[in-house]
């Protein structure tokens, strides 16, 4: 059964968001296209917040904060755990992983930011 990797990403506190948005969308999308084959994920989005009220209003009305809202989320599908477990177990998804480690760390604050393998379950 297919598993996502869900990555919710802040930005490294001396970054503005504009320059995280063009690294994360041009030179980490470059280097996850380059990776795709070796990491073996089947799909890869970048999901951005957008500048709307709409986001405000609904964490007030559940009482959430958006003190420091991500700026952006990866997701990352396999066709199964195993996949990504052998993937990433191999001595080139080793290297690969740890590429993708470094360039992380050029432009993500890892210490405020969260990664969780899921199972989707449709609901509707």
């Amino acid at each position: 059964m297919a598993v996502k990797l869900v990555y919710v990403a802040r930005r490294r506190p001396e970054l503005t968001p504009e320059e995280f948005q063009e690294y994360w969308s041009r030179e980490h999308a470059d280097l996850m296209r380059e990776l795709q084959s070796v990491l073996g994920f089947v799909k890869y989005v970048q999901s951005r917040p957008l500048d709307t009220p709409v986001n405000a209003a609904f964490a007030k009305a559940r009482g959430m904060s958006l003190e420091t809202p991500p700026d952006g989320t990866d997701e990352l599908w396999w066709d199964s755990l195993e996949d990504l477990v052998a993937a990433l177990s191999s001595p080139d998804g080793e290297r690969a992983a740890g590429r993708l480690i470094e360039d992380e760390a050029k432009f993500i604050d890892f210490s405020t930011s969260h990664a969780f393998v899921t199972q989707e379950r449709r609901v509707v």
